[in-house]
């Protein structure tokens, strides 16, 4: 069961951690956030890695503006089970890493709190992926590799068109 926490400044989801399967990722939307081109809602994407840490991605991604897809039997180059979707050739593994394609950065993500039992995403800000190569003037942003650009999400509205790309 997910539970809400908050909202605005305090956007918060809390999710039992004995739910999370590991290595199997959880999607929960956002409907607030609004949907891509083919009305997949945009949410997060939660995944318990086996050395016990919770991530969690964003669902929307960078270069197409849709929605990604957990497909566990597809495979890319030697990984088994990758992020994609209809609308772009990039994929990410599921640790976030882009593993195919021409995108500028890996998965953005929220940072996730292990307290009492429960996964809780704090989805008020997002943290933008890493560089996959050296940005260029007309590349979307990136976040260095050993620092963190951030954005904040939009409260109780869908999340704008270029949302995360400037």
């Amino acid at each position: 069961m997910v539970a809400f926490l908050g909202s605005g400044a305090e956007s918060k989801i809390r999710i039992p951690l004995n739910e999370l399967e590991p290595d199997i990722p959880r999607f929960e939307p956002i409907t607030s956030w609004g949907s891509d081109s083919e009305q997949f809602t945009y949410g997060i994407w939660v995944v318990r890695i086996p050395n016990q840490r919770t991530v969690a991605y964003f669902s929307r991604e960078v270069d197409s503006g849709c929605h990604l897809q957990w497909q566990p039997t597809v495979r890319v180059k030697d990984t088994v089970g990758v992020f994609s979707n209809n609308c772009s050739e990039n994929s990410y593994s599921i640790h976030g890493a882009a593993i195919n394609g021409n995108t500028i950065r890996d998965l953005d993500h929220f940072d996730v709190s292990e307290v009492s039992g429960y996964a809780i995403v704090d989805f008020h800000i997002l943290r933008i992926g890493i560089c996959t190569r050296t940005p260029t003037a007309n590349d979307y942003i990136c976040s260095p590799e050993f620092g963190s650009t951030t954005r904040l999400i939009p409260r109780h509205t869908a999340l704008p068109e270029n949302f995360a790309r400037q």
